[in-house]
């Protein structure tokens, strides 16, 4: 079984067993049990110490798929179940996004609300070492470990950010129920903040546009959605989201390594803000679920994108359980926007760029006033002027 997700993480990076088979049709290289066995045998004979076999496997596993890229997982029995409550919205731990590379933890996202967010932590954050061990010695399973632990537990985190020095950070650990949507009114405009794509997000969506409806009734002149330090989530539920925005066209183009499994999805729902402007928040945060959104309402000129450039992840991962010992999180596609254009290492272009400087920096999106928050206050600008000369994005 299996479950496609465009999420950004650092959970444990491994593989599944090795049977006789290829890498390549045109590879010589093969994957034997002979090989691994001999090699299993020499080392329980020859090492200076008797072997952790478990750690060895998982060791194997892991560089297997982190050869392939950062995004190619193996998750332990411990990893795939923090994994999967994660997309549930409901787990313990930081509340924290991260992708484990090069012997690093960098951070895409804090979730809103959540310990790691109250703590400081931003996006772009590296992560060298948790509670004085260095991340650059851990497996990625072992450095996600570490991270998680029983609500009321504490973690120390020593931060790299730019060019300040590196300084320690201490986070209490907390149940995590994680409520993707939140929403209210800027005046006659109505706003919404997606802070991920979990199998909540369209339903609490619906909800939020309804309530905002009821509230501004006819004189609402317009809808911002804050994609901003979104790191993503499921494929699924970023297509239904704009799916509620559109009432007709492409949403996203999905490409794999076999043509036959190519798939196009488009529009198939109805419009639910019958044409009110739209104006959608991204920036370096923004990846993956949320660069779908960004893009497929941008290209149906349907939306105005407005502040940074995206993060630019725009691969597909699958979700494979394995029978006996965790799952494998695999990349098995790239997504490309309705125009055809990749966004993987690429990122999304804002149609008004406006980037804050250090001292805007916004630490939990939405939560400053209009006046303060200088890409909200554009955005409301921006469709403030399109509701006067009834032009739709």
């Amino acid at each position: 079984m299996y479950r496609y997700y465009t999420l950004l993480t650092a959970t444990a990076i491994l593989l599944m067993g090795c049977r006789d088979s290829t890498t390549d049709s045109r590879s010589n290289i093969q994957f034997s049990e002979p090989l691994i066995a001999q090699t299993l045998e020499r080392v329980r004979q020859e090492y200076v110490e008797k072997p952790d076999e478990k750690k060895m496997l998982d060791g194997a596993l892991n560089g297997m798929l982190m050869a392939l890229d950062p995004y190619s997982t193996f998750l332990n029995p411990e990893s795939y179940k923090i994994y999967t409550q994660s997309h549930k919205g409901e787990f313990g731990g930081l509340g924290i996004e991260v992708l484990f590379s090069d012997g690093m933890l960098k951070v895409i996202s804090p979730m809103d609300d959540m310990p790691a967010q109250k703590a400081g932590i931003k996006p772009g954050d590296i992560i060298t070492h948790v509670d004085n061990i260095a991340i650059a010695g851990l497996a990625p399973e072992e450095a996600l470990k570490r991270l998680h632990g029983k609500p009321g537990t504490s973690v120390s985190l020593k931060i790299n950010r730019g060019r300040a020095a590196p300084f320690i950070v201490k986070i209490t650990r907390d149940h995590i129920i994680h409520n993707p949507v939140k929403h209210h009114t800027e005046g006659n405009i109505g706003y919404i903040r997606i802070s991920y794509f979990n199998e909540q997000t369209t339903e609490k969506l619906k909800a939020a546009l309804s309530s905002i409806q009821k509230s501004l009734g006819k004189g609402q002149q317009g809808l911002i959605l804050d994609l901003r330090n979104n790191p993503g989530g499921s494929l699924d539920e970023a297509v239904s989201v704009s799916n509620l925005f559109l009432d007709s066209g492409i949403i996203v183009h999905i490409k794999g390594r076999n043509p036959a499994q190519n798939q196009t999805h488009k529009a198939t729902g109805k419009d639910l803000l019958k044409g009110l402007p739209i104006a959608i928040l991204i920036n370096e945060g923004s990846a993956s679920a949320s660069e779908i959104v960004a893009a497929a309402l941008r290209d149906n000129h349907r939306a105005v994108l407005v502040g940074e450039k995206s993060f630019g992840k725009g691969s597909v991962q699958a979700l494979y359980a394995l029978d006996t010992y965790g799952g494998i999180k695999i990349t098995i596609a790239r997504f490309y926007t309705p125009k055809g254009e990749e966004i993987q290492g690429r990122g999304i272009q804002p149609d008004v760029l406006l980037t804050l400087k250090p001292l805007e920096c916004l630490k939990e999106p939405g939560k400053e006033t209009s006046t303060d928050d200088v890409q909200l206050q554009r955005a409301i600008d921006l469709l403030k002027g399109l509701w006067a000369v009834k032009i739709r994005p």
